[in-house]
């Protein structure tokens, strides 16, 4: 088993940067959350997670039957208040040049993507506060 892991620290205001491996990203909150827009929400970049994943997935499905592509991802999900989660993701992908009948073999393979495997399953998270 492989662990994952981020760190994550406050810089300004509500921006966060955020350290994976050797690459930096920025999350921050909408002005009219006490943000500076400085990238995107952590929702967002929950949702874009799962493009990412669902994307990858496509190509490398792409690949392997032979298809040139190119592969298009639109993922969306609600952003609901009470309780205050994200909720019914949907994702559209578009494998250019996929031939019909190669359709559901596409999408059960796409459909197993770690993200979107991950959202459906049942998880915990173990928070400790430290001082």
């Amino acid at each position: 088993m492989a662990k994952l892991s981020v760190s994550a620290q406050v810089k300004q205001g509500m921006r966060v940067e955020m350290a994976v491996r050797q690459h930096r990203l920025i999350a921050d909150l909408t002005p009219d959350k006490g943000g500076q827009d400085a990238g995107p929400t952590p929702p967002e970049l929950l949702v874009a997670s799962l493009a990412a994943c669902s994307a990858i997935f496509a190509q490398i499905f792409a690949q392997r039957e032979g298809i040139p592509g190119p592969v298009e991802v639109q993922a969306e999900a609600e952003l609901v208040d009470q309780p205050m989660v994200v909720r019914d993701f949907r994702v559209r992908v578009r494998i250019h040049g996929l031939p019909q009948e190669k359709k559901e073999k596409a999408e059960a393979f796409v459909g197993h993507c770690v993200v979107s495997q991950t959202l459906c399953a049942a998880n915990a998270v173990s928070l400790k506060i430290e001082s």
